[in-house]
């Protein structure tokens, strides 16, 4: 399991904290392990402490009356979850799941909120909140200008770069969470480009016709 600091050290939330800092929190943070389709918390659970990935994949999703689940988001590692409980809700407004494997952090509100109390956190705690609304501003704008094969093809770029044959263990419902569409979407993409012989995805490999994603690219990028 990775020790805390490494965690924070990338996180879009605490990335460039100070040692002091991270020192304080790192006392507080206590490392909890979660086994594949075990659950760390359900919808209406007594918020009590918040959640930092250091391995693993957690899924986020709400329950219908029809017992269907709406996923909302998949949390990789440097990310965290549960923090509603410290400003906004004393309970859980989601479910919160195991993917596979993975190894958390959590960190008591109350010992939060005590290092609240400090001068220094409060910049660095609001710094952060600026930054992360900064990048959602960002995240809707890149909705907002692509379309959704648009975006498939610059995440397999950013992500993995263009080659004939691409590993991966994200799921197509990973991904599609990733480029900002719902699963039927990402089927209904995929199976169009297969058709098409341009991508074949069965299950941990990824074929990839390199000519068709690279044009797509870069036409953007000209754009």
């Amino acid at each position: 399991m990775p020790d805390f600091r490494d965690t924070i050290k990338n996180s879009l939330f605490f990335g460039g904290m100070s040692d002091e800092l991270s020192a304080r929190m790192e006392k507080m943070a206590k490392p909890e392990n979660f086994g594949r389709d075990e659950m760390i918390f359900f919808e209406g659970d007594r918020g009590e402490k918040f959640y930092l990935v250091s391995d693993g994949l957690v899924k986020i999703y709400k329950s219908t009356e029809s017992s269907r689940e709406v996923v909302l988001r998949h949390i990789r590692p440097g990310e965290m979850f549960g923090e509603v409980i410290l400003f906004e809700s004393p309970a859980y407004p989601v479910n919160a799941v195991a993917m596979r494997d993975t190894s958390l952090y959590s960190i008591r509100r109350d010992m939060f909120l005590k290092m609240l109390e400090g001068r220094e956190f409060v910049r660095f705690f609001t710094g952060n909140l600026f930054r992360k609304m900064r990048y959602l501003a960002d995240r809707v704008a890149f909705l907002n200008a692509y379309d959704v094969e648009e975006r498939f093809f610059l995440f397999i770029d950013e992500h993995f770069g263009f080659k004939p044959l691409i590993n991966t263990d994200l799921t197509k419902a990973e991904l599609a969470e990733a480029i900002g569409t719902i699963p039927e979407t990402m089927s209904r993409l995929l199976a169009r480009l297969k058709l098409r012989d341009i991508v074949t995805w069965n299950r941990d490999e990824m074929k990839i016709d390199v000519d068709y994603a690279r044009s797509v690219v870069e036409r953007l990028r000209v754009e």
